[in-house]
């Protein structure tokens, strides 16, 4: 066992930095809140992703500091009109642009701890792994039709690869499927095609094509 004063010793230390990682804190805050109606961009940018989830190219559009509380604080994007609110743990500090505003007065930087994506009118958020580095949007899933034999899925041993009942798969008229998914009885099958794409799989019939489905179990 250690001599209890080195212990004692050492938890002082911890408890003094903890109380100026605090203040250090506070002060942050105390400083970002006092810059309603300033404009600032954001680091890491917003992601902006179209309608089938893609990121778009990059702008680095100017934010408005809407209005500022203890521990919430509004922003809006001075180009698109999106608004969110950001919890005081979302970011990580403040500091201003000389460049575009040489007093300092008008212009700044928001350095957040979060990504924030935008698509359409949803705006969602993302812990970043460091303040102010850009987070990745999740991969899309790149969907392809591929047209098989009636027999393909025994033949592929298709139920093995997905790991469901082989019973569970079935072929479904095309013009039905859209109505089985929205009941929640069954679902349209990907088949994993490799490097982030999957295949919907279809034979040709009469009088119209079928696409393959797994059968969901009823809702409990």
């Amino acid at each position: 066992m250690g001599h209890p004063k080195f212990r004692i010793v050492r938890k002082g230390r911890a408890t003094r930095h903890l109380d100026f990682v605090l203040r250090e804190s506070r002060m942050n805050w105390d400083k970002v809140v006092k810059n309603v109606n300033r404009r600032v961009e954001l680091q890491p940018p917003a992601c902006f992703l179209d309608p089938q989830g893609r990121e778009m190219p990059e702008i680095s559009d100017d934010w408005l500091i809407a209005g500022a509380t203890d521990d919430r604080l509004t922003i809006t994007n001075t180009r698109t009109q999106h608004q969110t609110v950001l919890a005081k743990d979302h970011v990580h500090h403040f500091t201003s642009n000389l460049i575009r505003s040489p007093d300092g007065s008008d212009h700044g930087f928001l350095v957040l701890q979060i990504q924030i994506f935008i698509q359409g009118q949803i705006v969602r958020i993302r812990p970043c792994i460091r303040p102010g580095e850009r987070l990745a949007p999740t991969a899309v899933l790149q969907i392809s039709d591929k047209w098989v034999d009636m027999t393909y899925p025994s033949q592929a041993n298709l139920s093995q690869k997905l790991g469901c009942d082989p019973q569970a798969l079935a072929w479904c008229r095309q013009s039905r499927v859209a109505g089985l998914v929205a009941q929640g009885v069954a679902e349209v099958i990907l088949e994993p095609d490799g490097a982030g794409r999957a295949n919907r799989l279809h034979f040709r019939d009469s009088p119209e094509p079928q696409t393959l489905v797994r059968r969901l179990p009823p809702k409990q």
